[in-house]
């Protein structure tokens, strides 16, 4: 028996083996959108790979793969954009600071809590979202490097995340934060923020949710009508790989600290701007979330883009991505000046 899971080129080179493309994409769709969104969109490959026996070596495989595509990236923003990393421990968990050549005057009084994405199971915190941010918005980020699955299971990542967040929140208490996070790491950052407004912390002014998975159920909308048009992400994945990695088999799904979508959100909690597109498979969590805060009074906003897949926001070249952070930034801006007045 097989099933589909999504890799992109250069993170599947040890599958194409056993594997062939699908084509997901018509040419006719592709033809509505910038060049540059175009060739990403080609890109991408669907692989056909056996799910069973799929055991933790193969899965820690996949994780090497991908952390390969990721050193790529980072250098390829080092190219981009004048920056310094530095590696450090706060709360005994590890740290990156990331801090552009330039901040910006108007951001001298803020920082940047951050965290990443990848399934539970890999990526870094140099993912490029927080690079993005940083940079581009030219302010200080504190990236999160939590520890991953399968090697820990849930709420090891969560706990490890509001001990960073409390330490900051401590530790730079006249200054402004703002929170954000990709993917997977939006259950991880929707949930830590959950339980630091639970124990009266200082809450983030402003809150950045990239393609965020809120609901470990696995249903909505888009987990049915997506899967197979999103080009890097696929329900099967998430089903079979990245829950059962991160959760114990007997996890309440329901539980709002492990599927935020189903929480409260009421009183101080930050300002958000979700951020997605009509091909990603999580937007149902964006949308269902974006009510979920509108109904609690929460401010907030919704930036969805025309045929953007799962983070399509977070390449740095095309034109999409860019209008959507341009939209980001505005956000950014209009809750920080609301906050000085």
């Amino acid at each position: 028996m097989k099933k589909i899971i999504l890799l992109s080129t250069i993170t599947s080179l040890f599958l194409l083996s056993c594997s062939h493309k699908i084509n997901i994409v018509s040419e006719k769709q592709i033809s509505l959108h910038s060049k540059q969104m175009q060739d990403s969109l080609r890109s991408f490959k669907y692989y056909r790979f056996p799910l069973i026996g799929l055991n933790d070596k193969l899965k820690l495989k996949i994780r090497t793969q991908w952390d390969t595509y990721e050193k790529w990236m980072v250098k390829d923003m080092h190219t981009r954009f004048d920056f310094t990393t530095k590696d450090t421990t706060i709360a005994g968990v590890k740290v990156v600071i990331v801090q552009p050549k330039t901040i910006s005057q108007e951001n001298n009084d803020v920082i940047g809590f951050h965290i990443h994405g990848g399934g539970f199971m890999m990526s870094t915190p140099l993912e490029r979202a927080g690079l993005l941010l940083a940079n581009e918005y030219k302010y200080k980020i504190y990236s999160v490097d939590y520890t991953l699955s399968p090697e820990v299971k849930y709420p090891v990542a969560i706990n490890e995340c509001l001990s960073v967040y409390k330490e900051l929140s401590d530790k730079f208490s006249n200054k402004k934060i703002i929170s954000s996070a990709i993917s997977a790491g939006g259950q991880i950052l929707q949930v830590t923020l959950l339980k630091a407004q639970s124990q009266n912390l200082k809450m983030p002014v402003v809150n950045v949710l990239f393609s965020p998975l809120l609901n470990l159920t696995f249903e909505g909308d888009s987990y049915y009508n997506n899967d197979g048009r999103d080009v890097s992400a696929n329900k099967n994945s998430g089903d079979k790989i990245f829950k059962d990695l991160y959760l114990d088999k007997n996890a309440n799904l329901k539980d709002p600290l492990i599927s935020p979508v189903f929480a409260e959100y009421k009183g101080n909690f930050p300002a958000t701007v979700f951020v997605s597109g009509t091909r990603d498979l999580l937007l149902s969590c964006s949308l269902k979330g974006f009510w979920k805060m509108k109904e609690g009074g929460i401010k907030t906003e919704m930036l969805i883009t025309e045929g953007g897949w799962h983070a399509s926001q977070y390449y740095p070249q095309i034109p999409e991505a860019i209008t959507s952070r341009a939209a980001i930034y505005q956000f950014l801006d209009n809750q920080l000046v609301r906050v000085i007045k």
